[in-house]
């Protein structure tokens, strides 16, 4: 009566056999993917450009106001500072006609454009460190001991040069004369021997003779010694030469430095306390709106947005957990904060790039948006920059026995390398 009967069990069998033989066909042919979620941010290609304070304190001058067109480039605001912006300017503006290589020659006029005493606050210690060095350049080209030295010189040059000329006139002539006096002496000294000429006639006619001939020798041997004096006179001043030059590099080389350094801190300041337009666009407040406001290092200011027609799309940033299975050309369904997705729908789009490298253990994503901003329900969605929501990307399909039977896998794949370790 206990057992029961043998087509009762053989159909039991049948049917359990069945269901699990159908379980596997479904969980074969059943494919889902693999959804990673992520936030998201609806964007243009060209975002717009936050203008962020890099110092705290408060907005001393506001030079747009909200909904402005401006340019890049365009001065926004001035951060609260020490130096006046009018000083500033005078600065900037100055320094930009102001070159070292051709500061000696326009000298006269670009010192009586630095003063003394202009309020430029955090930039003060350069400014005057960069005009003292200039004025020191300024009156070593006024006095200028070595370009006096070297007129002095070439003087001493000329003179020696027109002294040298006369002792070469000299000593012609007196070559000349010595010749003539050495054919009266060779003609004198005939007649004496013919005992025409007395010996007192002969003697004074040789005396004659060898003091024109000592005397040449005198003139030559002075022009030999003013041409050593030429020649040490021109050693001095290629020396003199050299050394003004070489007095001239290293002002020139100072004010180089120091007008280096003065520009540097210039765009120091201009970095830290202008508020500056890095694109062309509208101006839109958020938090400030006036002068005098207090703002923190960081906070942004304001906000520029693009003009024209600029294309829409998506920024992601997903974890590196499960972020290899993403890949480009993979759709992604978006829900916007702002719009319920139940009632509105999600915006569709595909991935256009990945960034090679995550940022602060991120991955950044771009996406394309092939409807803009209408959603699968049909709805136009109202645009504004930096708009946030929810975004589900798509993986691959994977069927559910694949699913189910990675564990199974992973641990029998961990206790053969185990077993393969200890042998």
């Amino acid at each position: 009566m206990n057992t029961p009967p043998r087509s009762t069990v053989r159909w039991g069998t049948a049917v359990v056999t069945a269901v699990i033989i159908l379980l596997l066909v479904l969980s074969w042919i059943i494919k889902y993917p693999y959804v990673i979620r992520a936030e998201a941010l609806i964007t243009t290609e060209n975002p717009p450009a936050n203008i962020v304070a890099h110092v705290s304190g408060n907005i001393e001058h506001l030079f747009v106001s909200d909904g402005k067109k401006v340019s890049s480039g365009s001065i926004l605001g001035v951060m609260e500072t020490t130096a006046s912006y009018e000083s500033v300017q005078w600065l900037s503006s100055m320094l930009d006609t102001v070159r070292p290589e051709d500061i000696s020659s326009a000298y006269a006029q670009v010192s009586r454009g630095l003063p003394g005493n202009p309020v430029l606050g955090e930039i003060q210690d350069q400014y005057s460190s960069f005009r003292k060095t200039y004025y020191d350049y300024i009156n070593h080209i006024k006095i200028d001991y070595y370009g006096k030295k070297i007129e002095a010189v070439n003087e001493e040059i000329k003179s020696i040069e027109d002294y040298i000329r006369q002792l070469k006139s000299k000593e012609n002539l007196t070559s000349s004369n010595l010749d003539v006096e050495k054919t009266k002496y060779l003609r004198d000294s005939l007649l004496n021997k013919q005992n025409v000429l007395p010996d007192a006639e002969l003697e004074n006619s040789k005396q004659k003779y060898y003091s024109l001939k000592i005397e040449l020798v005198q003139v030559v041997l002075e022009a030999a010694s003013r041409r050593i004096d030429l020649a040490s006179k021109k050693q001095e001043l290629q020396d003199l030469t050299a050394a003004r030059e070489e007095e001239r590099q290293k002002y020139i080389s100072e004010v180089d430095d120091e007008l280096m350094k003065l520009k540097a801190r210039l765009d120091w300041w201009i970095q830290n306390y202008l508020l500056v337009s890095p694109i062309d666009g509208n101006v839109t407040f958020t938090s400030y709106w006036s002068e005098n406001q207090s703002v923190k290092e960081g906070e942004t200011v304001m906000t520029v947005v693009p003009q024209g027609e600029n294309e829409i799309i998506a920024r992601i940033r997903i974890p590196m957990a499960g972020s290899g299975k993403v890949k480009e050309g993979q759709d992604v369904n978006i829900q916007l904060a702002g719009y319920p997705y139940l009632e509105y729908g999600m915006v569709q789009g595909i991935i256009e790039s990945r960034s090679l490298v995550p940022e602060e253990d991120l991955y950044i994503l771009d996406v394309y948006l092939p409807q803009g901003l209408s959603t699968f329900y049909g709805k136009q969605l109202k645009f504004s920059q930096n708009m946030t929501g929810r975004a589900e990307i798509i993986t691959e399909d994977m069927r559910l026995i694949e699913r189910l039977t990675y564990p199974f896998k992973f641990l029998v794949e961990k206790n053969r390398r185990r077993k393969s370790a200890t042998l």
